[in-house]
């Protein structure tokens, strides 16, 4: 385990902070020579700015680390204007006392000379504005961090809560599923104990990733098919297609495998007569089109639809979450049939930059535990 030495990182930090502001000083000596030029050697010029220099560090820092952040980004508008002034009359006073008492730049004996004051005001504006600009962009591209941090982790949480209500909710369907079929005593229970052990490993440990191969996600969702096949026998008639290039193909697990559970518990567990399913899967460049059809009771609720059962309310959240965008989701109950189409944009080959930092959150999140 890689540990942080967070002193050591803080004094680099404090140390670059440092040398980019005696860059900026620097900086301003050089613009401050070129444009309030004395007519004198450059060695007096350079003397003068240097003197006057103190009023502008007083100006600048009394802006950037007191006016800003208690006044300004509080919303303190009257108090804001008070001490924008207090702070100007403060560096333009230490001007004049340069001026008089030090550098002897003007030729005036009175530190209260008025005629100086525009001039005095346009030099601390010009590299106020500066340091003001560079200080709000800084707030700015902070916030703007701390937002996308805050939104990724909320991102992180809901998709965790989605997953952990997913599985129970498989799991007592599938287990309700095995309970039936051993008190058959069906001859095919120990090849069905078996495809549901798949089936809860692929849950409880693969789907622990952000995202799985997609190949693997149909193979669960045949799995699944062959499992209640075997509890519905000839009552569920199914026509399962799987085309097009899915290798190197990745998704995010469990998201096809809720809407053919839905399918199973209200448009076929609620007829007495037989039921079909026919399913539909397709690949072709890095788009991914799923198709569901199930036959329903005519009569059945509406329920059944976009809303129905906890599973499609999940993979309708997640989709949201992890696809923005990049899919399309039609639930259609119609007279006997129910249909759901849905389309995934893949961001290519590998996993989107949303799941990359995702399952870099996560590993980074399990590394720690």
């Amino acid at each position: 385990m890689v540990e942080l030495n967070y002193e050591k990182i803080a004094h680099t930090l404090s140390r670059q902070r440092v040398l980019l502001h005696i860059l900026f000083w620097m900086g301003v000596v050089v613009l401050f020579y070129f444009v309030f030029q004395t007519g004198r050697t450059p060695l007096q010029t350079l003397t003068v700015n240097l003197g006057f220099m103190p009023g502008h560090l007083l100006f600048v820092y009394l802006l950037i680390y007191l006016l800003i952040p208690h006044f300004i980004l509080k919303g303190k508008l009257y108090g804001s204007i008070a001490v924008f002034v207090g702070i100007l009359a403060v560096a333009l006073l230490y001007l004049r006392w340069a001026d008089v008492y030090l550098l002897h730049w003007s030729g005036k004996s009175s530190v209260w000379l008025l005629s100086s004051l525009p001039r005095s005001i346009s030099a601390l504006f010009s590299v106020g504005w500066i340091a003001v600009s560079i200080k709000l962009v800084k707030y700015w591209y902070l916030e703007k961090e701390v937002r996308q941090r805050l939104e990724k982790e909320k991102l992180m949480v809901e998709l965790q809560l989605l997953k952990s209500q997913l599985h129970p909710h498989f799991l007592f369907n599938t287990l309700n599923n095995l309970y039936s079929l051993t008190m058959e005593r069906s001859s095919n229970a120990p090849q069905i104990v078996l495809k549901l052990s798949s089936l809860l490993r692929y849950i409880l440990y693969e789907c622990n990733e952000p995202v799985v191969e997609l190949n693997k996600e149909i193979e669960v969702l045949k799995n699944y098919i062959e499992l209640e096949q075997s509890r519905f026998r000839e009552r569920l008639e199914i026509s399962m297609s799987f085309t097009g290039d899915t290798h190197d193909k990745v998704i995010a697990p469990l998201l096809l495998l809720p809407f053919v559970e839905n399918s199973i518990k209200h448009g076929i567990t609620e007829q007495i007569d037989k039921s079909w399913i026919s399913l539909y899967l397709h690949v072709e460049e890095d788009i991914l089109t799923f198709k569901l059809l199930n036959s329903r009771e005519e009569q059945a609720p509406d329920g059944v639809g976009p809303d129905g059962g906890l599973g499609l309310q999940n993979v309708q959240k997640r989709l949201n979450l992890l696809y923005p965008g990049r899919h399309m989701l039609k639930i259609t109950p119609e007279g006997d049939t129910f249909m759901v189409s849905l389309e995934i944009r893949f961001a290519g080959k590998k996993e989107s930059k949303l799941q990359r930092q995702i399952m870099e959150n996560e590993d980074t999140m399990s590394y720690s535990r």
